[in-house]
């Protein structure tokens, strides 16, 4: 009988099980243990499409069935219910790359202690990332489409790699796994399938031992085979799509914005990160010696052919990554190629532990003096790579201190006088409200009408059967793009008006305006002077509440930080047009306290950013400040 081209994971010895268990159970724990408990930006739209099954474009189809059905669960918030199924992703994609990286680890004849220890550390090096933990601690996170990823690849090697043809079970599965992984995030079905293709484009090397090009040609399935398998994916895409073709015509739906929109259309405030590569990122968080015994592991799986079918599908991952970098923090919203930069960090701890799984051998082999206390130096080298790896996750994922969001929203809803409306610019603002009613029953009273939004779907029409009043603002919004002043006038009759500076209305518009904590109110008839300076004064108050939220933890929450600062110079703006000179500069030096330097926004790591925060907080500590003058000076 020919023998395996790769051992598989079965039978393994009760310390290699408590090994797997371990490296699951503990990114699991603390994933759980950071989950958001409270609302965030990032997991706004996510929320409103998981739990309000509003139509947002391709994406989405297993984290939708899976929050859905962790919502019955009588357990925490809503916010965290939802949290609570990436991190369950989490828990099931750590479990595959276990195997994934056992399996090579085998492959290239580490034995099975040292394979089920170093796998263990890559899982634990991936998992307790930065990356993998700040998508676990949300709703609609990553780690959905990682899993399933990861499984989809596996499927494929247990398929294209088995001795004799194909198994008509293993294609079919790897169809119905490629297809939920494409509606779950175009870009993770991509590196699926590119990684699947290398397996093939692997084992077809022409260096190596052996006359492998013949097992891999009969391992491949049938035309008849491969068109059920790819009638599988299909079949399970356009079930999990489904959703998105029928939520905007159901007639109780939450919000119908149409089928069009996207993370994408979150450009209001956001603050997005660099696009770095993981390679760079690796690089700049663990170091180059890891990225140096990565490549190393990488080289050796590649030539031998028992393994280089198993490591091809990683190396995918990592080129795609470099093709596609995603960005080092989405603030507002989640990258839509965070999931192949999970993936590609996966890749590179799993090469790493190849690297030395391989130098331990060779000293081993080699019998160099103190050989053995070499490589268990180089394996507890490893473990500290695990430390490494979590270190900067602590500061990034840890939602539990993170409630400047919460309080934004309790500031700029509820201090609203009853039966307000709320003319709002940004859609990411307009998420903010949407999902604070969905998760939280908060303020149903309030009419929040999305100035963006009002071409979308059917938002106008479920606006104007909520109030009538606001046809003459929508027909100037499709005629004109805008508002007029007649139509703002008339709305602020029948409901307190408050809304965002759009900084493209005259001068006759503002002077309707007076600042009113995170809004700027809008009155019927123009103002004085005297009819603003009370609001003005008494603005600042909630906005420093907030303030103090965002600095509360470690690293300050950059999301509500740019939120507040965009408010505040509006109001700035504002203040400066109608001649209020010295209160529109009371509200600018406001700004220059909530703009501290934050990790991935300048591209500085974590541990720099915390070091930079410190020196700036012990320089305005030292600096002597003169009468009358402020801190800091804003733009």
């Amino acid at each position: 009988m020919p023998e395996p081209l790769a051992p598989a994971e079965t039978d393994l010895a009760w310390h290699e099980r408590a090994l797997r268990l371990f490296a699951v159970a503990l990114p699991f724990g603390l994933a759980l243990c950071r989950a958001a408990g409270s609302g965030q930006w990032r997991d706004d739209l996510p929320a409103l499409r998981d739990l309000g099954l509003l139509s947002v474009g391709l994406g989405g189809g297993a984290s939708t069935i899976v929050t859905q059905a962790l919502g019955l669960l009588p357990l925490g918030a809503r916010t965290f219910r939802a949290a609570l199924g990436s991190a369950l992703g989490l828990a099931v994609a750590a479990w595959l790359l276990f195997a994934l990286a056992r399996r090579l680890l085998r492959a290239i004849g580490a034995g099975p202690g040292l394979a089920s220890l170093l796998a263990a550390l890559a899982t634990l090096t991936a998992t307790l990332s930065p990356t993998w933990q700040r998508e676990a601690t949300v709703g609609g996170g990553a780690m959905i489409a990682t899993a399933l990823g990861l499984a989809t690849v596996g499927a494929a090697i247990s398929s294209l790699r088995a001795i004799g043809a194909a198994p008509v079970l293993g294609v079919l599965l790897f169809g119905a796994l490629a297809g939920a992984t494409f509606a779950e995030s175009p870009p993770a079905g991509l590196a699926a399938l590119a990684g699947s293709l290398s397996i093939l484009l692997a084992d077809r090397l022409p260096f190596g031992r052996g006359s492998l090009r013949q097992k891999v040609r009969a391992a491949l399935p049938s035309p008849r085979l491969a068109l059920a398998g790819g009638g599988a994916a299909l079949a399970v895409a356009a079930l999990l799509l489904v959703p998105l073709a029928v939520r905007p015509l159901a007639p109780r739906a939450f919000a119908d914005v149409g089928r069009a929109l996207s993370a994408a259309d979150l450009t209001g405030f956001d603050v997005a990160g660099p696009r770095l590569t993981s390679l760079a990122a690796w690089g700049r968080e663990v170091g180059v010696v890891s990225l140096l015994i990565a490549a190393m592991g990488a080289v050796i799986a590649m030539l031998s052919p028992r393994a280089r079918g198993i490591a091809a599908p990683l190396l995918a991952f990592v080129l795609l990554d470099t093709l596609l970098p995603a960005r080092a923090t989405g603030m507002l919203y989640t990258d839509s190629l965070t999931a192949l930069r999970a993936l590609a960090v996966a890749a590179l701890a799993t090469c790493s532990s190849l690297g030395a799984a391989f130098a331990v051998r060779k000293m081993l082999e080699l019998k160099l003096p103190m050989a053995r206390s070499g490589a268990v130096l180089l394996v507890v080298f490893h473990v500290t790579l695990v430390a490494l790896s979590s270190e900067e996750a602590g500061y990034v994922a840890d939602r539990g201190t993170q409630y400047a969001a919460e309080e934004w929203t309790d500031g700029a809803l509820g201090r609203l006088e009853p039966s307000s409306a709320i003319l709002v610019r940004s859609p990411a603002v307009a998420f903010r409200l949407w999902a604070a009613r969905l998760l939280r029953g908060e303020r149903p009273d309030v009419v929040i009408v999305p100035g963006n939004l009002l071409h979308r779907g059917r938002v106008a029409m479920s606006l104007i059967a909520t109030e009538p009043e606001l046809e003459p603002l929508l027909r100037d919004y499709a005629l004109a793009g805008g508002p007029s002043e007649y139509a703002l006038s008339k709305l602020a009759d029948v409901r307190p008006l408050h809304v965002e500076l759009d900084r493209t209305w005259s001068k006759r518009l503002v002077s309707h305006l007076a600042v009113d904590g995170f809004w700027l109110e809008y009155a019927p008839q123009p103002l004085g002077q005297s009819d603003r300076k009370l609001s003005t004064t008494a603005s600042l108050l909630p906005i420093r509440r907030v303030m103090e939220a965002i600095a509360m933890p470690v690293l300050p929450d950059t999301a509500t930080a740019s939120v507040v600062a965009a408010t505040l110079r509006d109001q700035s703006t504002v203040l400066a047009v109608l001649g209020e000179h010295d209160a529109a500069q009371a509200f600018l030096d406001e700004v220059g306290r909530i703009a501290p330097n934050d990790a991935g926004v300048t591209g500085m790591s974590i541990k720099h950013a915390i070091l930079a925060k410190s020196m700036m907080v012990a320089t305005n500590a030292r600096t002597p400040r003169r009468p009358g003058t402020s801190a800091a000076r804003g733009p």
